[in-house]
């Protein structure tokens, strides 16, 4: 007779090891940080571009529908990201206030998609992109 493998302890260290592969978070250091904070004011600096040239009447419906849909899906898969990550100490504040801002843009996008047909309010969203830009000049983290 031979032994029975012990199902139930396989099955738990089954278990236990894709747990351990599953909960490890990117760690986010300063630099990495600084890159997420680049990253966000670069989108919002093109939200507001995008803005100018909707205003200006310069892009077609379909165009800026499409533009605004590709810019708000980019944010949110970034923001995504560092959701799922870890900041160091050093980095913690900047991460959070990083993570805060993209939840901004991304609402902000929102708004954009639902305005693209009213001037005043593409031109409200732009001021709110421009303070949001501000906003992370200021989280950038300090060497």
């Amino acid at each position: 007779m031979g032994k029975k493998p012990a199902v139930p302890l396989i099955v738990f260290a089954l278990a236990a090891t894709c747990l351990a592969g599953c909960s490890r978070r990117k760690l986010i250091d300063r630099d990495e940080a600084r890159s997420a904070i680049r990253s966000a004011r670069s989108f919002a600096a093109e939200s507001v571009a995008f803005i100018d040239f909707v205003v200006q009447g310069r892009a077609t419906h379909h165009f800026a529908e499409a533009h605004a849909a590709y810019l708000q899906n980019e944010v949110e898969r970034s923001a995504k990201e560092l959701e799922g990550a870890v900041a160091e100490p050093a980095a913690a504040a900047s991460v959070s206030d990083c993570r805060m801002q993209f939840h901004q843009i991304v609402a902000e996008l929102s708004e954009i998609r639902a305005a693209l047909d009213d001037k005043d309010r593409l031109v409200a969203s732009k001021a709110r992109m421009e303070q949001i830009r501000e906003n992370l000049e200021k989280a950038n983290p300090h060497p």
